[in-house]
């Protein structure tokens, strides 16, 4: 019995850890925290994640320098949020944000909207 409790707590820490685009083993922050613990805010992280990495391969025109600049600004605004509401709300505004930069030329790159996101 205790082997199966055991088992069960290491598959839902290790789902929690899978859950986002950070290491939550290493989670800091009350975001970071959250993220790691609700699926819908880390399902946000990852594909927040996958856009902004994406975006980064298209032209942007300033090798990504005003993405990445507006990236660490709203990570900071993010650390601010104190409520999963206040964290999914910030998601899902910048999962789409970022999809709308445009592309200097060629193609843009793909994008997941925060609709997609359940």
């Amino acid at each position: 019995m205790k082997k199966a409790i055991l088992c069960l707590t290491i598959a839902i820490a290790s789902s929690w850890a899978d859950a986002a685009s950070f290491d939550c083993n290493k989670a800091a922050t009350y975001a970071e925290k959250a993220i790691c613990h609700d699926a819908i805010l880390g399902n946000l992280d990852e594909a927040l994640s996958t856009n902004y990495r994406n975006m980064l391969t298209g032209d942007l025109g300033d090798n990504g320098k005003d993405l990445k600049q507006s990236q660490r600004e709203w990570i900071q605004k993010r650390n601010r949020c104190t409520s999963v509401q206040c964290l999914t709300d910030a998601y899902r505004s910048r999962v789409d944000e970022i999809c709308d930069i445009p592309v200097v030329r060629g193609i843009h790159p793909d994008c997941e909207t925060s609709d997609d996101i359940k």
